[in-house]
């Protein structure tokens, strides 16, 4: 089936599907994110014979996908493939700490309950405002590297080579931290944790992505995940302050991205009369439920039947086109489950143990859920805070259709 022009702006292409797609304005892309990272100062050529054998097998691979936005401009992403670099590399030394979502949701709902004034706001290139600690090769190929040595070809051209295709090649040591690296989010977090605390401010004891500190009297809550911040106070001018400061601090590549529409990936938040947060997911949903075959497009008021936890061990097992199409939806209900539609994880959590092999009563229990969801999906989360008797706060959480 051919693709629409839809399918291809959502979809993100390899650099030689890229050029035949985009043509020069794909070449032009490229070209604009490499010469971020040549004037940033990130790649450092290395001649093939200077380098060992380990350092050429280490060596990443260099990967651009591109990818036409709706407003038809061309954005490209470069990034190290680190499949390799995980067999060598302890995870350990290398995890990041990430804004949990239990916190998340909690902060939106001080938010409204304090009718704080709220922003949020990205680093572009955040990765490149931190340096590498360990010696980290990459391998740039085929027309990644004829468009590097047109940015300085005095720099490049000396050390690229062409393997025994033709295809020209270029081996480069970083300098800066690359997104795919797999401890470039880390490096990123210890600079903006320990400038956040220059300026003040304390990590919370249970989740290290979220800084606190009292201004004018109020709180001031920035959480953050790797370069995407969100930043709440009741006055206006302490949020615009916060964000003038890491202008300054990060503005090197260019300037941050704020707005004050409060905006998580994959939601839809709303706060309302200053006392309650509201999420929820509906084109998510819709989305989801264009997927699954005609047999699960009923609706249904219940999402199990009694027998939902009994197992057959006779029943047939799903043929494998099928079984892909189990285990997809599940993972969907999953990321739901958590977010939004809470209601649906005892049922989602028993369908996970049945992804490895499920059979056709596997099936059917999982067309009742998501029966359940069509029939649900203009179900929104509400999250109100209240007061205790302790005076402290109490998190009430209920549905309501929209």
């Amino acid at each position: 089936m051919p693709k629409t022009h839809a399918h291809i702006m959502m979809t993100q292409l390899n650099v030689k599907e890229g050029i035949r797609q985009f043509g020069e304005r794909g070449n032009a892309a490229l070209l604009k994110e490499l010469n971020q990272l040549h004037e940033q100062q990130a790649l450092m050529p290395e001649k093939e014979e200077d380098m060992s054998y380990e350092e050429k097998k280490k060596a990443l691979r260099y990967l651009i996908f591109i990818k036409e936005k709706r407003d038809s401009t061309i954005n490209t992403r470069g990034c190290a493939d680190r499949r390799s670099q995980s067999e060598y590399t302890n995870k350990v030394d290398t995890s990041s700490p990430t804004v949990s979502l239990e916190a998340m949701l909690l902060m939106c709902a001080t938010d409204a309950k304090e009718g704080r004034y709220i922003a949020v706001t990205d680093i572009p290139g955040a990765f490149l405002h931190v340096d590498m600690e360990q010696d980290v090769h990459m391998l740039l190929e085929g027309t990644t590297a004829e468009l590097i040595m047109k940015l300085e070809p005095s720099l490049y051209r000396k050390s690229v080579w062409k393997n025994k295709h033709g295809k020209p090649m270029l081996y480069v040591k970083l300098r800066k931290a690359l997104y795919g690296t797999l401890q470039i989010a880390l490096l990123f977090w210890r600079l903006l944790s320990d400038t956040l605390m220059e300026w003040g401010f304390q990590l919370n004891d249970y989740d290290k992505c979220v800084a606190n500190k009292t201004i004018n009297g109020k709180q001031c809550t920035i959480i953050w995940h790797v370069g995407n911040l969100k930043i709440s106070h009741t006055e206006k001018k302490v949020v615009d302050h916060i964000i003038d400061k890491l202008n300054k601090k990060f503005r090197e590549y260019s300037p941050l991205c704020t707005n004050t529409e409060v905006r998580i990936p994959r939601h839809d938040v709303g706060l309302y009369d200053k006392r309650k947060v509201m999420l929820s997911m509906y084109e998510y949903i819709n989305k989801m439920l264009t997927e699954p075959p005609s047999d699960m497009n009923r609706v249904s008021k219940v999402q199990a039947a009694g027998h939902f936890f009994s197992i057959n061990p006779d029943t047939t097992k799903l043929l494998e086109e099928k079984a892909q199409l189990f285990h997809h939806l599940v993972a969907k209900l999953l990321y739901l489950c958590r977010h939004t539609i809470q209601d649906i994880q005892t049922a989602v959590e028993f369908l996970c143990t049945r992804v490895k092999d499920p059979d056709k009563d596997d099936y059917k229990k999982l067309t009742k859920v998501m029966q359940y969801i069509r029939n649900t999906k203009y179900l929104t989360l509400s999250i109100e805070p209240s007061a205790a008797q302790n005076g402290g706060w109490t998190v009430h959480t209920l549905y309501t259709r929209t």
